[in-house]
């Protein structure tokens, strides 16, 4: 008879598996429950529960730039292996046998599950199952337990009113140059009339009459950018948006509607200060937003080393930007940056200014693809990475540096 319990419960654990995975493919397409939440702060009674944590591992692509692994009540729960090894890891078959996994994360739910089985005691798999209903955050936490059966318990969250999630900031009625170089200004909406002024970019115009008929332009990275090695799976990225009448400070004109952002656009320059010589100490605040509206601050201490603590630091901003920094305890150091985007094209568009901005310094090595954008200023140096997340709805600008 205990046997047979068993397996019943692998049976329906089995079942419901399929059914998860087939749910999870269906929503790969749109934003996970992490992606929507992920720096969200919830509280329950004088309990916190942090989004936030799902970031403490040491592995900088991990957490904010990929968040699929979550930690909850000290323990980390990721997405399972391939089928097989789930399956088998699920059975529970020896003793003192145990698994954790984040086994649903569509645009709707979240939910965790933990089997184990002790040395003489029973099997028991507890799931926490994550989502809204109204303005709360619900959490059901089941508990089966061989031989016992199973026990429910319902959980509701509220939104911390002290903590503010970073959301992109409010259309201003104005559009904005997104365009590194200056972008032209001209009489009529063709390519061929006549410039009548240049914004700079992040130049504000105020736009007075949208345009009809669209037009194609490329952004050409193979004739604006050199390496000493190149490769270029994506050698152009065509942008197709009409012109559209504006008015800027010097008059009226027409501008190329695909250059122009909703936004005042993410300001590299004043973020990123070019690396010093080897021989000089890092400027100071190379990688700070002094200006900026900051919404809140958290440190996580990941591991102590010899040299150092390894941490990672996260700084929220009222326009919906996310800075993350690293330290690995000893040399290594990194920058994430987390923008939110509007349309696809801003991704190719950002990623172009950026290298742009950066092209003075000399690139050794060049990867341009339709993923993302990757550079190196020189062997065993600093390098920026630029990706999209998994819905498209946010960039990511990835900075590595320091020694071995």
């Amino acid at each position: 008879m205990r046997l047979s319990l068993v397996n019943m419960r692998k049976m329906k654990l089995g079942l419901a598996m399929i059914c998860l995975l087939s749910l999870s493919m269906l929503g790969s397409g749109q934003a996970t429950f992490l992606e929507k939440h992920l720096y969200s702060q919830w509280e329950s009674g004088e309990e916190v529960l942090s989004f936030l944590q799902a970031v403490a591992n040491n592995n900088i692509y991990g957490g904010a730039e990929h968040p699929t692994a979550f930690q909850f009540q000290g323990v980390t729960y990721a997405p399972p292996l391939d089928d097989a090894q789930w399956k088998a890891t699920r059975r529970l078959e020896c003793c003192m046998c145990g698994y954790t996994a984040l086994v649903k994360n569509t645009p709707d739910t979240m939910r965790l599950e933990r089997g184990a089985r002790g040395d003489f005691g029973p099997v028991s798999v507890i799931t926490h199952t994550f989502f809204l209903e109204g303005s709360d955050l619900v959490q059901i936490t089941s508990k089966w337990v061989e031989d016992e059966g199973e026990t429910e318990t319902r959980r509701l969250w509220q939104q911390s009113p002290s903590w503010r999630v970073p959301r992109a900031m409010s259309k201003t009625g104005q559009a904005h140059s997104n365009c590194w170089v200056p972008l032209n200004v001209r009489s009529a909406p063709h390519v061929g009339s006549e410039v009548v002024g240049q914004l700079q970019w992040g130049d504000a115009v105020t736009v007075i009459q949208e345009g009809t008929e669209a037009l194609t332009v490329d952004l050409n990275f193979a004739s604006t950018f050199s390496a000493k090695s190149r490769t270029l799976e994506l050698p152009t990225y065509a942008l197709r948006a009409p012109f559209v009448q504006v008015a800027f400070d010097g008059g009226e004109g027409y501008v190329f509607a695909g250059l122009l952002s909703e936004r005042p656009p993410f300001d590299f320059a004043s973020f990123y200060v070019a690396p010093a010589p080897p021989t000089e100490a890092a400027p100071e605040g190379r990688f700070s937003r002094p200006d900026a509206d900051l919404l809140w601050e958290e440190v996580l201490e990941i591991e102590q080393r010899e040299e150092g603590m390894a941490t990672k630091t996260f700084r929220g901003y009222a326009d919906g930007v996310v800075v993350k920094h690293w330290y690995d305890g000893k040399y290594q150091f990194g920058v994430t940056v987390d923008l939110p985007l509007d349309t696809p094209d801003e991704f190719y568009v950002v990623s172009n200014n950026l290298l742009r901005f950066l092209s003075s310094l000399g690139f050794d090595s060049l990867r341009i693809s339709p993923e993302g954008f990757y550079v190196d200023f020189s062997p065993m140096s600093e390098s920026f990475i630029t990706e999209r997340s998994p819905d498209g709805t946010r960039m990511y600008i990835h900075y590595n540096g320091g020694g071995c």
